[in-house]
């Protein structure tokens, strides 16, 4: 019994004086360089994004948040890296494949949660509905649908006031109680959108 006791002491002294078997974390002598198919920190492209907001949506960790302000018009999809496994869905289901890519960075460690080390943001411009004030998309996702389409856009009443928009400085339209025909040729949200075609065509409008 004594033998044992004096081999686990000689090893505990012996330590005391070896080197670390583990290296530093983090090693910022010899980092690690990953390979090019590394999955690490998914980060937004701010000119790519057009934030449709799928990311969001097929997360299976709901580890990106999107938050919609009507006041401020604005749309911020937020990644909360604590959350994030790393899976790759966002990139996968990306409508155009390049507004949020898997990084190399694995480094991931924060000492405090509230720092953006721990978060990344991208914020887009939304476009609201004339008529209601509810939200139609973000601007950015319009004008990539419009591009995409090219002239078959004219097909859809919202990407031709869209495109109006883009070509001429248009009064703002306050919010109305009523909808007229001249709605027809303004952003409207779905909602309104059916609501000002079925009323046009049983005449319930002038």
């Amino acid at each position: 019994m004594i033998l044992p006791k004096l081999r686990e002491l000689k090893e505990a002294i012996g330590s005391l004086f070896s080197k670390p078997v583990t290296s530093k974390y983090p090693n910022t002598k010899t980092p690690y360089e990953p390979v090019k198919e590394f999955r690490g920190k998914p980060k937004y492209d701010e000119d790519e994004c057009v934030g449709c907001g799928t990311c969001a949506q097929v997360c299976p960790a709901e580890a990106i948040e999107m938050i919609d302000d009507k006041e401020n018009n604005t749309r911020t999809l937020r990644i909360n890296y604590s959350h994030c496994i790393y899976c790759g869905q966002c990139e996968e289901h990306c409508i155009t494949e390049k507004g949020i890519k898997l990084s190399t960075e694995y480094i991931t460690a924060v000492f405090d949660s509230n720092k953006d080390s721990d978060f990344m943001e991208n914020e887009k411009e939304l476009l609201i509905c004339q008529n209601c004030g509810e939200i139609i998309a973000a601007k950015d996702h319009l004008d990539w649908i419009i591009e995409r389409l090219g002239t078959k856009a004219y097909g859809n009443t919202n990407l031709v006031a869209r495109m109006q928009q883009q070509n001429y400085e248009l009064p703002e339209s306050k919010v109305k109680d009523k909808l007229r025909r001249e709605d027809y040729y303004k952003l409207l949200c779905a909602k309104c959108r059916h609501e000002v075609v079925v009323k046009d065509a049983f005449n319930e409008i002038s």
